[in-house]
């Protein structure tokens, strides 16, 4: 966030705060505008800005498609978090107003720590309010409506617990996880690069009525060769692979260090679309705290088998780690998809 947008929201929330200094003493009447912070319908909802000032943080939540959403026009967004924003907004409540023996303290929480959220309809936008801290008790969360007399508690009926957590900032948290979410009819081709072994490598058209398996310029035969169930079964895999998280424990000059290290295996998938999605995955050293420390002989190992390092594309700058246990499906080998031959280990 530049400077001019710093000093621009902090006039923002010095303007609630005068309002609320000036307006403190009205009567606790709820009025209709000032508690409509909830949404009959989500449908029209397409474009949700929330910033705070206290952590100079800011996500612009963008609808793309349907059940599909961009998070500040660089990355796609977690449509599962965004569907909790949005079942939020639509069961929102006030549940009373601010007592005024601790509105003064809310008014200082809002102003120094408060969230503010814009919601757009059809491009236009709709509403525009702020989320407080939450009550004694977790079971209430504060919001004032822009340019409201007064602050209100909010609740989800039924709901035990507060919901300043669900207007949250960070973009990691925002961040749709998914690498490959193709279907099977969706997939054009499949190329698996194990680095160490060309022999294993393969590309899987899906292009023609049948999958076709391609290893060493050489294509098999389905169910003479090549197992074409086994085949189509590999390539309903790929439609919710994820990946764990951020490493932490990785700066700028470890990060840069495995970019340029020789990576284990490639996967890339290219859609019908002609959109290619790559996955370059790399060994992870053993640590202290990994899972396994030795083999099935008892022999210390060098690197993890359950968690890998990995690149998205072409971005060398962001790592992530992936799990065996998601991406394991899809990391086969030419063997793995032959009839006679028995499947390679690992």
């Amino acid at each position: 966030m530049n400077k001019r947008t710093i000093i621009l929201l902090v006039a923002i929330f010095g303007c609630i705060a005068l309002f609320f200094v000036f307006n403190k003493d009205n009567t606790n009447t709820l009025n209709s505008n000032e508690k409509d912070f909830g949404f009959k319908s989500t449908d029209k909802i397409d474009k949700i800005f929330i910033t705070n000032i206290a952590n100079r943080e800011f996500a612009i939540l963008t609808k793309t498609g349907k059940n599909e959403w961009r998070l500040n026009d660089k990355f796609d967004a977690s449509t599962s978090q965004v569907d909790v924003l949005l079942e939020t907004l639509r069961k929102l409540q006030v549940k009373k107003p601010v007592s005024k023996d601790v509105l003064d303290g809310v008014i200082k929480q809002m102003v120094i720590r408060g969230t503010k959220v814009e919601i757009y309809e059809n491009g236009a936008i709709s509403k525009v309010f702020y989320v407080g801290g939450n009550t004694a008790d977790d079971l209430g969360t504060y919001f004032y409506m822009d340019k409201a007399s007064e602050p209100y508690i909010c609740h989800i009926p039924g709901f035990n617990g507060f919901l300043s957590s669900r207007f949250y900032t960070n973009q990691s948290a925002w961040r749709s996880k998914n690498v490959f979410k193709s279907t099977e009819e969706e997939i054009a081709e499949i190329k698996v690069q194990w680095i160490s072994e060309p022999n294993a490598s393969y590309v899987i058209d899906n292009s023609g009525k049948e999958p076709l398996i391609i290893s060493g310029n050489r294509t098999f035969k389905n169910n003479t060769e090549a197992n074409l169930n086994k085949i189509k079964s590999y390539l309903k895999s790929w439609e919710n692979l994820c990946y764990e998280g951020f490493p932490i424990d990785l700066d700028a000059h470890k990060i840069d260090s495995i970019a340029h290290s020789k990576p284990y295996v490639i996967l890339s998938l290219t859609d019908k679309s002609g959109k290619s999605t790559k996955l370059t995955i790399f060994l992870k050293g053993l640590k202290a705290d990994s899972y396994q420390q030795t083999d099935d002989h008892g022999n210390p190992m060098e690197f993890e088998l359950e968690n890998f390092y990995a690149f998205v594309n072409d971005n060398q700058t962001e790592i992530v780690q992936i799990q065996d246990y998601v991406f394991g499906k899809v990391m086969k080998r030419t063997g793995d998809f032959m009839m006679s031959e028995k499947p390679s280990s690992k």
